[in-house]
């Protein structure tokens, strides 16, 4: 039988205390209700028009921290909005390109839901400085290069653009020189002349076998007359290199308030994207972009967290009805936590003032946890007035026994929260304040609603009349019987799932769950964001995620190109400082002013030049093809084979066909020389180049108000993935330490969140081992173990300190708790048993876990890494009431039908909780929704199987030793007799 009366209980102050609290409660039951009601209310007021929602990643991290106030520089000045992007795909350019002016078009016409579209770049007024963007050297060379033209464009002798002086020309050079120069200065002085000799002679031969393909005879007077003189009028597309992707940017406008952000934006470019698609069925497009990315999953998430939420309310009530086979104590138990949770609104909104992604699931965490109090409190309530006590003498005797277990539990389930606080991730830090003040708050609800409801609902019921909850008698009677059998084969089952949590490479000993860093991993499986991601990373050699670096000037952004484009992990470089002159005006000006100057007089349309004669052209052709065959030089080679074939072609020709194809190409030869020419004067303006000449889609992007250049650093891998990842933050900070970004920003939120996570498991223990050691030892022993050991701590920190040889928090944590063990154990052995026996559902059942999770292939990640703090405090819980009913009885331990009802049914409710989020389509919830399912089923063995098999196991040991002592003379057969008949009186009782 249970022993339950007061004789086997120890009083303490804590016990007198909560009894105090329910005596009052339940005498003042209107007042406390009336009281909880109103206090109810005001946190529901407060909290509707007080607490703010942050819905931006960069709300999730420390502002103080390092890498953070370089983005926060960085949008201050260029501001945090990510680019939503359109990917249109087709098999054509041109039909791309319609689709890009359709929608960029559309998107314009909405103002107030998108900022500084970018799908062409329109060069404006940039072509007519092109001049600028040559070095003073550069320049020089072209004014030497048209000074040799003078003749031509200075004394109107248009004639010497003839075809045939040209070759004299040439022919003469190259004899001049020839006998002026020997050796390699010879070969030097002759480079030039071949090359100009062979695009004059190709030229002709492409001409000839093409009328509709003219390439001009003339070399470049300036390095980039050729590009400038194709591109300076051509509108320029976001196009991937073969030319079957098109992009088009737009920077959302976001939500001040809510969850909405740029939900409007998205929503809208959405309804555009459908009507253009509609329009244009020949091409696709689709939408990404990292706000897309993470509004996606924000109303993914949102959409899966309300399923889940009804689901689990449904789920949890209905196996409440069940637990208690009743409907009056779990609406009661449901009242509490309704009001508990009111409580913890209002102190979030106090405290913390906002939510933020993270913290927004602590309503959720108290669902799974709040509730579990009021259960352990309904369960053992129930017990009592089932062996006769009256309604107030169950009350009071159900919060002076396993009130102590729910203070306990609720401290160490707050406190391993309130230790997330310590990170230093801020999203995790508020989640475990806010959570852990929200624990709190339920227990005390737990003391003030919970009787004071009971004593007005059962004021009039008969004990006959109370339900009786489930009890597990078939549970009690297997550990009775076979403790330890049980125990062994528990812990066997215990050391399989740590061996499969290993396994054996040629680097050694690696643990098979691994945390996966991938956020997209998290998403939904098809979404198209992703899907679209994936296929211009693969398709256009791009990426959505880019590192950026911010120069102070425009000689600072070259050279901070240069050093980036040489890395190996980098693919690409976008930057506005290439756009704008590397040389100063006043390097520059009078260079390009004698550009002006020298070609202002040029004629409008194409000089007349005499006509040429076949046969003269056939013969000094002829000639010059014997005189390049001299020569061993490879151009003048190749050159002569092109004459040779040019020459053979033209023989065949008839009279009349070589005249018009002559004077055809004379007519070509001198416009685009003419129009040479006229590039040059229309480049040669000299007014600074200013930020107005150049397109606004690109200076909002790339310039800040400040005069701050941006760069943007492309990475040649998939950065999604922690190896490159890493391997890429590496390299641009070996170039500049201040380079941030969203890669950045998630690589450093990515490991401050495992560290976080880690710390804040390690703090929890740490402080629950205290709390613990507190609750078992007497007052006294407490003392003597906690306050030497502190002073000890504290010195031996503060001398190896002041010697220079820091110590970490935890390796001090760690040196205090040692020294209040040691000590404790000297003082009370039994109590110190009692705190390693209470931490076996949460180490252990961690352990089962971590196989399970091995077997499975389940790793982590960012998301379901939540799942270390919610085990810790959901098996400590177990923990503590298994063994608070363990402590109260003496003799032979039977777990009590309260404390396995209890176990049973908040574990239950958590893992229905939790694994309603198993219907998520978003795959971070799904996670987390499954692992918690696999870690409180573990915590749950350990609790009701392991811990009470040993625990029976070691009283039975003890009985045994008693009995050994107190009848030594008893031999060995009637020992035996006595301990069956204690195990069947047991049984039988059970």
């Amino acid at each position: 039988m249970d022993n339950l009366s007061s004789d086997n209980q120890e009083r303490s102050f804590l016990s007198e205390t909560l009894c105090a609290m329910t005596q009052f409660v339940v005498t003042h039951s209107k007042f406390s209700l009336a009281f909880a009601l109103i206090i109810s209310i005001g946190c529901v007021l407060l909290t509707v028009f007080r607490l703010e929602f942050k819905t931006d990643r960069a709300d999730l991290i420390d502002p103080t921290a390092a890498f953070h106030k370089k983005w926060i520089n960085y949008t201050e000045s260029f501001g945090s909005s990510s680019d939503l992007v359109c990917v249109v795909e087709s098999d054509t350019p041109e039909a791309i390109k319609y689709v890009l002016r359709v929608l960029g078009k559309r998107i314009e016409q909405h103002p107030e839901l998108f900022e500084n579209p970018l799908y062409q770049i329109d060069p404006g007024d940039l072509p007519s400085k092109g001049l600028q963007y040559l070095t003073p050297q550069q320049l020089q060379t072209g004014l030497d290069r048209l000074d040799e033209y003078g003749p031509i464009y200075r004394g109107g002798r248009w004639d010497l653009t003839q075809v045939d002086l040209l070759y004299d020309r040439l022919k003469y050079q190259i004899q001049s020189r020839s006998t002026s120069y020997r050796g390699a200065e010879r070969e030097e002085h002759l480079e030039p002349l071949f090359n100009h000799a062979a695009i004059l002679s190709n030229s002709m031969s492409r001409y000839l076998a093409n009328q509709s393909d003219f390439q001009s005879p003339w070399p470049s007077i300036v390095p980039v007359n050729e590009r400038m003189r194709e591109r300076s009028r051509e509108v320029i597309y976001l196009l991937n290199q073969s030319g079957t992707m098109g992009f088009l940017k737009v920077f959302p406008v976001h939500q001040e308030n809510g969850f909405d952000g740029a939900t409007s934006a998205i929503e809208k470019m959405r309804s555009i994207i459908g009507e253009v698609a509609a329009e244009n069925p020949e091409a696709k497009i689709s939408l990404t972009g990292i706000p897309v990315l993470e509004n996606d999953e924000m109303r993914k998430s949102q959409s899966d967290m309300i399923n889940a939420s009804i689901i689990s309310c449904l789920g949890v009530g209905l196996l409440l009805f069940i637990g208690f086979r009743g409907f009056r104590h779990p609406i009661l138990a449901l009242i509490m936590l309704s009001a508990g949770m009111a409580w913890a609104f209002g102190y979030t909104t106090l405290t913390i003032g906002h939510l933020n992604i993270l913290s927004v699931s602590f309503a959720v965490i108290l669902i799974g946890l709040g509730i579990d109090f009021g259960i352990h409190y309904l369960a053992r309530y129930i017990e009592l007035r089932h062996h006769g006590e009256n309604l107030e003498a169950a009350l009071l005797k159900t919060s002076s026994t396993v009130g102590t277990g729910i203070v306990t539990a609720a401290l160490t389930t707050a406190l391993a929260f309130y230790c997330a606080g310590l990170t230093p991730f801020l999203g995790i830090a508020e989640l475990g304040f806010i959570a852990g003040g929200g624990i709190l708050l339920c227990a005390v609800a737990t003391f003030i609603v919970l009787p004071a409801l009971l004593s007005r609902a059962d004021r009039n019921i008969e004990v006959k009349q109370m339900p009786t909850p489930f009890q597990g008698k078939w549970l009690q009677k297997i550990i009775i019987r076979f403790p330890r059998s049980v125990a062994l084969c528990s812990l066997g089952v215990v050391a399989f799932c740590a061996v499969q949590m290993l396994q054996k490479t040629d680097d050694g000993w690696k643990s098979r769950v691994v945390y996966d860093y991938n956020l997209l991993n998290l998403q939904a499986s098809g979404l198209e964001s992703v899907e679209v991601q994936k296929r211009i990373f693969n398709d256009a050699q791009n990426s959505l995620l880019f590192a950026v670096s911010v120069a102070d000037s425009v000689d600072e952004a070259h050279a901070l190109r240069r050093k980036f484009e040489a890395l190996p992990t980098v693919h690409h470089v976008e930057e506005l400082a290439s756009r704008v002159p590397a040389h100063s005006p006043r390097e520059t000006n009078l260079l390009v002013q004698s550009f002006r100057a020298q070609l202002e007089q040029l004629p409008d349309t194409v000089p007349y030049v005499n006509r040429l004669n076949p046969l003269i052209i056939g013969r000094k052709l002829e000639q010059f093809y014997v005189l390049l065959s001299r020569y061993n030089h490879p151009k003048a080679q190749a050159t002569a084979r092109v004459l040779d074939q040019f020459l053979n072609r033209f023989e065949s020709m008839t009279l009349s066909q070589q005249s018009r194809f002559l004077d055809e190409f004379q007519y070509r030869t001198t416009a685009s020389l003419l129009g040479q020419f006229k590039a040059l004067r229309g480049a040669s303006d000299p007014a600074p180049v200013r930020f107005s000449d150049l397109p606004r889609s690109l200076t909002s992007r790339f310039v800040s108000a400040e005069g701050k250049w941006l760069i943007q650093v492309y990475p040649r891998d998939h950065i999604w993935e922690i190896g490159p990842l890493e391997e890429f933050v590496k390299e641009v900070r070996s170039v500049d330490p201040d380079v941030t970004g969203t890669p950045l920003q998630n690589y450093e939120a990515s490991q401050q969140i495992k560290v976080s996570y880690k710390t804040a498991s390690v703090y929890a223990l740490a402080i629950i081992c205290i709390v613990l050691l507190f609750d078992y030892l007497s007052r006294r022993h407490a003392a003597m173990s906690m306050i030497p050991a502190l002073v000890l701590a504290t010195c031996t920190w503060f001398i190896l300190f002041n010697r220079g040889t820091p110590i970490s928090i935890e390796a001090a944590i760690g040196m205090f708790l040692v020294m209040c063990i040691g000590v404790a154990f000297v003082l009370d052995r039994q109590s110190l048993y009692d705190v390693f026996l209470t931490m076996l559902p949460p180490v252990v059942g961690g352990i089962v876990m971590f196989g399970i999770l091995a077997m499975m292939s389940i790793d982590l990640n960012p998301a379901n890494l939540i799942v270390l703090p919610l085990i810790l405090g959901i098996g400590v819980d177990d923990g503590v009431h298994v063994v608070h009913d363990y402590r109260m009885k003496k003799g032979a331990y039977k777990t009590s039908p309260s404390t396995i009802n209890a176990i049973v049914l908040t574990s239950l409710t958590s893992m229905i909780g939790f694994g309603s989020m198993m219907i998520a389509t978003h795959r971070g919830l799904y996670s987390v929704g499954l692992v918690l399912v696999i870690g409180v089923a573990c915590c749950l063995f350990v609790s009701l199987v392991t811990l009470p098999a040993l625990l029976t196991w070691i009283s039975n040991r003890e009985q045994a030793t008693d009995s050994v002592s107190v009848n030594s003379g008893d031999d060995r057969q009637n020992k035996h007799g006595k301990k069956r008949r204690n195990r069947n009186e047991m049984e039988a009782a059970a």
